[in-house]
This record gives structure tokens, C-alpha cells and sequence, in this order.
């Protein structure tokens, strides 16, 4: 493989050739997943960061899309 080939990066990921998956890892894929939030504690949490505390900055929006 010549250096120009290692560092050249894929343009799509093929999930079944990067990221082989077994059977138990599919199953455990379509299991439906349950959640508990605790909202109370992540609203502690974000108070004790100071997360709701500005500095009264202005806030500047984008007239922009974004995708993943």
C-alpha cells in the first residue's frame, strides 16, 4: 500500500465491512431501549455548573443548514 493510499480518507463508511456486527449485537440493536431522566438532577447539575449564568453577551444566529 503507498503512503498516498494510507492517508487518503474513505468517502463512505460500509458498515458491514468497517464495523462488522454479530447476531447478538443486531439483536441487542433492535431492542427497544427505556430511559429514566432525571430531570430534577440534570437541572442540579446545570445550576451548579453555572450553566444558566451569562455575561450578557449578544446572541448571534446563523442563517445557515447544517447536516450530518
Amino acid at each position: 500500500m503507498t503512503l498516498s493510499e494510507k492517508t487518503q480518507k474513505p468517502d463512505e463508511l460500509d458498515l458491514e465491512r468497517d464495523l462488522p456486527l454479530s447476531k447478538e449485537d443486531m439483536a441487542q440493536m433492535q431492542k427497544p431501549r427505556v430511559q429514566t431522566i432525571d430531570l430534577a438532577a440534570y437541572l442540579d447539575f446545570l445550576e451548579e455548573i453555572k450553566a444558566f449564568e451569562t455575561k450578557g453577551g449578544k446572541t448571534k444566529f446563523f442563517d445557515a443548514v447544517f447536516e450530518l
